[in-house]
């Protein structure tokens, strides 16, 4: 009986969240320095496009004055870009540039909502009439008023660019790559296994390789989850979770999913390939519903090395 395939876990902070890598079948030492590389790399990332740091690139752009440009990076250029397509694609279900009311409603808190608030008036105003533009490398405020937060879908970038580098740069191959328990993306698995085994909820688990799952939760603590279009909170019945071949394009389907209808969201996951949504009412659109759901392991039975629940 051939023995099971060693497993290397590696974790690390970052985003204002957990991190974790799973590289399975390499040298112990080997494993363990090109994690270190890539959290490195994480770092870097976490600073250039998180809005969390005061002097980083994000904050700075915010406080641009109406006419003003910066120099963007090649990473806020990719979420930008993204961002922006994503936004066209579903009438601004989703927008990157609405930093302002995930602000206005996370400050708020659990206060109940006045529709004739003065302060949330001037937010969903000052968003409707700003705008960002970017024009090669360069962002410019053409209007202010505009907030760009890419803390919906930065976690899901930064695990493709850890992907890149392990397997450009490090020959690895064999990876399971996670970021706070709502984002997987599955490299090649661990000897003769047909994916990493990852758990949805509490009962259930597919198999993925060379795809990656999102969700985003019911649960108002861990999201605050907003219509641009309404500048309103909104509220699941249970998680939105998304496929695709990249857990950037992964998480962006579960963002806009979550604020989206039934018939939008199926329009807009049948707009790319090789990509799906899992809603609460367990409707299945895209190509989720090639995906084998198994049972997960009974309670009390412990779960091997490559298993990761994703909620």
């Amino acid at each position: 009986m051939e023995d099971a395939p060693i497993i290397h876990n590696f974790s690390h902070e970052a985003f204002g969240s957990s991190f974790w890598v799973r590289i399975a079948s390499e040298d112990g030492v080997y494993a363990r320095n090109a994690a270190e590389a890539l959290f490195q790399l994480l770092d870097d990332l976490d600073f250039q496009t998180d809005l969390r740091h005061d002097s980083g690139p994000v904050a700075s752009i915010n406080l641009m004055p109406e006419g003003a440009m910066v120099a963007a990076s090649e990473h806020v250029q990719a979420l930008w870009n993204f961002s922006k397509d994503v936004s066209a694609d579903t009438g601004k279900a989703f927008d990157a540039s609405a930093g302002a009311l995930f602000q206005y409603w996370k400050k708020r808190g659990d206060l109940p909502f006045n529709p004739d608030d003065a302060a949330w008036t001037q937010v969903v105003s000052a968003y409707r009439e700003g705008e960002f533009r970017l024009d090669g490398c360069e962002l410019h405020c053409a209007k202010f008023g505009a907030a760009v937060d890419f803390g919906a879908i930065v976690r899901g970038y930064a695990l493709d660019r850890m992907a890149d580098m392990l397997e450009s740069s490090w020959g690895i191959h064999r990876a399971l790559l996670m970021a706070s328990g709502s984002v997987t993306l599955a490299l090649d698995p661990p000897g003769e296994s047909a994916g990493w085994r990852i758990g949805v909820g509490d009962r259930s688990e597919i198999k993925l390789c060379r795809f990656a799952m999102a969700s985003k939760t019911a649960d108002p603590a861990r999201n605050n989850l907003i219509d641009p279009r309404t500048g309103q909170l909104v509220s699941l019945a249970g998680p939105v979770r998304a496929i695709a071949t990249s857990a950037l394009e992964a998480e962006g389907l579960a963002m806009a999913a979550s604020v989206l209808s039934l018939s939008e969201a199926e329009e807009f996951v049948n707009r790319g390939c090789s990509r799906g949504l899992w809603l609460p009412d367990d409707t299945k659109l895209g190509s989720v519903s090639y995906f084998e759901v198994t049972e997960r392991p009974a309670p009390g039975v412990k779960p091997t090395s490559s298993e990761e629940a994703v909620t």
